[in-house]
Order: structure tokens, then sequence, then C-alpha cells
């Protein structure tokens, strides 16, 4: 049943989630030729324990993968230019929303409005992306969004939010 948080968190990011990248701006990204994962080029996953789900971190990684292929980039673990790591997170939140009064017809008078408490699902996905020689995080990209919806659980999906989430890599 928790695993469908990271599919919404997929989701989001494919949907309308806030979508940030900040790079440094004195680097020339086209001297990165090739990439691995930052923990000694084994794929890790750092994220709410209850996502240790393989199927979903598998589609994941191979998304990471296929997108920075796509853009030039080899992968090995043959002193990669660039070290890959990405992290989810996962909390509750509560917000407050103001309603009309179901019994008042005068929707707009905002003395009427009553109170509701609500606990929401707030969803985090960053990548970042480190330059092997000088460890320094050089781009990273990180989409926020809240969960609510019944998740489509496809591998499109996944797809789609990494593409989303690297679309500004490398920086032009």
């Amino acid at each position: 049943m928790k695993v469908f948080h990271f599919i919404l968190l997929i989701l989001i990011i494919s949907g309308c989630s806030a979508i940030q990248s900040s790079y440094n701006h004195q680097i020339d990204y086209n001297q990165y030729k090739s990439f691995c994962w930052l923990e000694g080029c084994q794929f890790t996953f750092t994220g709410p324990e209850y996502m240790n789900d393989t199927i979903i971190q598998a589609r994941v990684k191979e998304a990471i993968i296929d997108n920075l292929q796509k853009k030039g980039l080899t992968y090995t673990d043959q002193e990669p230019d660039l070290l890959v790591d990405f992290h989810i997170t996962i909390e509750n939140e509560k917000v407050i929303t103001y309603h009309n009064r179901e019994d008042e017809p005068y929707y707009y008078r905002m003395t009427f409005m009553d109170p509701e408490e609500l606990i929401l699902t707030k969803g985090t996905i960053i990548i970042h992306m480190v330059d092997h020689k000088t460890s320094e995080v050089v781009w990273q990209s990180q989409a926020l969004g809240y969960l609510e919806s019944t998740p489509d659980l496809s591998e499109k999906n996944i797809r789609r939010g990494i593409t989303k989430l690297l679309k500004n890599y490398p920086p032009k």
C-alpha cells in the first residue's frame, strides 16, 4: 500500500509539482562524458523504509540511466566523470483549509468560513550530480509536491517524471 506513495511522487513530478534545478554556473558541462552511482558505483536507495521495492527502484534506476545516456553520457564504473544519486522524502504535513458552512447561501462572506484541519502527504525527490574529481555537487534537481490521488503504477509515468526532473541537464 505504501509503495504507491513513491509512484504518486513520480506522478507529481510528471504533473504539476514544483521542479527546481540548480547548478554551478562556472563549470563547462561538456567536459562530463560518463557517470556512475555515488556509492562506489553501487545503486543505493535513500528514502522511507517502506519504499524498498526492488521493482520500483529498478524502474527509477533505468529511467535515470536512459535519460542521461540520451543526453550523451556513458554509464560506466571505470573512472566516471559524474557520480549520481537521488533521495526521496515523504512526510505528513498539517494544513488548515477554510470553507463555507454548507447552510450559508452567501459563500463570499469570509466571516462564515469554517476551518478544517487536513493531513497531506508531501513528497520530495532530489537528484544530485557530483564531480568525481572534486567531490562537489555540480548540478541538482528537485521536485516537491503533495500526494493525494490514485496512482498509476506504470513504468511510463516513472520515466516521464524522471525525464522532467532531468530536463535541465546539462544546463544551457
